[in-house]
């Protein structure tokens, strides 16, 4: 006895939930419901960078750019290393990956960017690339879009100047490194957004969005063209399962309580388990804690857990895509700290005072180094960025600008505190306000000032590879990513152990089917994105969550519609 019924109920409002629906609408199953539990559209997709990782893209050979599928597939197995992913995943998705951008790209009103400069994140492993693997969506005007985007998720504040105007992931690069003429740039895209008087009179939201905002609003402008309903407010409760396969879902909205009938079957798409502190507990490496997480707080894992329920085999509870971050006082969401570790004039140390890894590496395997140490005994609970004047002049730390735009006294006064930020005239003073062992600072300042004299880091290496002298700054030498820590005031910023959100969940096949503890496929029941287990769980490259997770509701699509397209 069903209140409701349609063909086919995604649930979740992210890259692939939005994936699954305009794929499967595009291959003629037309009677598709999107549901999303909070009252804006977009998810952790939107607070993202957008960033999408597709080896072999048509936007790169359009630049001339070839890419190998073998070596793509090869370097992708060989970093994913002892991770647990089944092979053919990681096959399926090398292969599907550029079919389904171009299937979008040619369909809809998705439109993609190649980041020409972009490597691969293990640039040293056979098959890597140095650029255009990547791509981050076109900016898009949001007043397109039915309700002039008022639906639409913001992208998150460290994607916005002054919290306010978008930038996209070039621009921002190139405003943190300072590379030549970003100073025009940013007054441009400013102006532009103070005199677009129009919108102004609305809102101070921008009608420019960017990154994981404007790969959100193309795909939600494609399914308003297409009149595919996206309802807001509506929490999955329960699925509904007879004999075997999955009929329907049990939503609750407003709260009224409806049973939908799905003829052909549902989509989970939900995003990962990060926001329940229990299930934390329960499956993460220690420390952790959800109010470090970056994502979207809905992030509660209901999905993941009603599967279960229902049969489901979960794999790598365990992962997350990890990344250092900042809590800022006053803001909802902390910030990612990916930049400002590898810029030169700083680093990374514990409470000893002493360094604990490459601070240029990526930030997936540093978090993933420091739960290693602090596993084997080493405590990285407490860990604070280090830098001096002289930073603090050329460089932006999250919303703090440098101080030559934002001089110390314009700083927030809530911002310098135990969590975020601490000033001081010495190393010592800045050690016994933060709580480091100060004579283990010192030593570490002395060591890492003579490792930036010379260029070499002998602890760690830092600078060695191609991803380490992305971030770093051309002008230093002789590496471009160590400078000495020597002018006062000193300033420390506390840093946690963070992520974009978890990556362990619901068992999928190559068609996103979600499969029960006995390894069959559960009739009518997909899985895309962070509630699904991840295929890259390593991040080989930037884009590996989302580049999957669209891949696998296109993948899903194809199943459901019986669909094939033409290589």
């Amino acid at each position: 006895m069903w209140d409701d019924s349609r063909d086919v109920v995604v649930v979740g409002s992210g890259n692939g939930a939005l994936t699954a629906a305009l794929c499967l609408h595009d291959m003629g199953v037309r009677d598709v419901m999107v549901i999303e539990k909070s009252m804006e559209v977009g998810g952790t997709s939107a607070l993202s960078g957008g960033g999408i990782w597709v080896p072999g893209n048509h936007y790169a050979a359009a630049a001339g750019i070839e890419d190998s599928l073998d070596e793509a597939r090869d370097y992708a197995l060989a970093a994913n290393g002892a991770d647990d992913v089944p092979a053919r995943l990681v096959e399926t998705y090398i292969e599907q990956a550029p079919r389904m951008l171009r299937f979008l790209h040619e369909r809809s009103r998705v439109r993609y960017v190649s980041l020409a400069h972009y490597p691969d994140y293990f640039s040293d492993l056979p098959g890597a690339r140095a650029g255009h693997r990547s791509l981050e969506p076109e900016p898009v005007d949001i007043t397109r879009l039915a309700d002039r985007g008022r639906r639409l998720k913001d992208g998150h504040p460290i994607l916005r100047i002054l919290n306010r105007v978008p930038m996209t992931q070039t621009e921002a690069h190139s405003f943190n490194v300072q590379a030549p003429g970003w100073q025009w740039a940013a007054a441009k895209l400013l102006l532009h957004y103070f005199l677009d008087l129009p919108q102004r009179r609305h809102t101070r939201q921008s009608r420019r969005a960017t990154c994981g905002s404007a790969g959100v609003a193309r795909l939600l402008w494609s399914l308003e063209e297409r009149q595919v309903p996206v309802a807001l407010g509506v929490e999955l409760k329960d699925l509904v399962v007879q004999q075997g396969r999955v009929t329907g879902v049990v939503v609750e909205q407003a709260g009224r309580v409806r049973r939908i009938g799905c003829r052909r079957a549902v989509v989970l798409a939900t995003g990962g388990f990060e926001h329940d502190q229990a299930l934390r507990e329960q499956y993460l490496p220690q420390p952790t804690q959800a109010a470090w997480s970056t994502t979207h707080k809905a992030n509660t894992g209901t999905a993941v857990a009603l599967a279960r329920r229902h049969g489901a085999r979960l794999r790598r509870m365990e992962g997350a895509w990890w990344v250092p971050t900042f809590r800022v006082p006053g803001i909802a969401h902390p910030y990612p700290s990916i930049m400002e570790k590898s810029y030169p004039g700083s680093c990374v140390v514990d409470a000893r005072g002493q360094r604990v890894a490459n601070e240029s590496m990526n930030y997936q395997l540093y978090v993933r180094e420091c739960h290693r140490l602090h596993a084997s005994g080493t405590d990285t609970s407490r860990l604070w960025l280090i830098f001096d004047a002289d930073f603090r002049r050329k460089y932006i730390v999250s919303p703090i600008l440098t101080s030559r735009l934002m001089p110390d006294w314009m700083i927030p006064r809530a911002y310098f505190c135990p969590e975020f930020l601490t000033r001081a005239d010495s190393l010592d003073d800045l050690a016994r306000a933060v709580g480091i062992d100060a004579a283990g600072l010192g030593a570490t300042i002395a060591r890492f000032n003579g490792f930036a004299a010379c260029g070499e880091d002998a602890d760690f290496g830092r600078g060695n590879s191609v991803y380490d002298r992305y971030y770093g700054d051309p002008a230093v030498t002789p590496n471009p990513c160590l400078a000495p820590i020597a002018r006062p005031p000193f300033y420390a910023v506390r840093i946690y152990l963070g992520e974009f959100g978890t990556n362990g969940g619901l068992d999928i096949d190559e068609n996103g089917q979600v499969l029960a503890d006995d390894g069959r496929p559960i009739g009518g029941l997909y899985a895309n994105g962070n509630c699904a287990a991840a295929v890259l769980p390593s991040y080989p490259g930037p884009g590996a969550t989302l580049g999957p997770a669209m891949t696998f509701a296109y993948q899903a699509a194809r199943h459901i519609a019986g669909y094939n397209m033409a290589p």
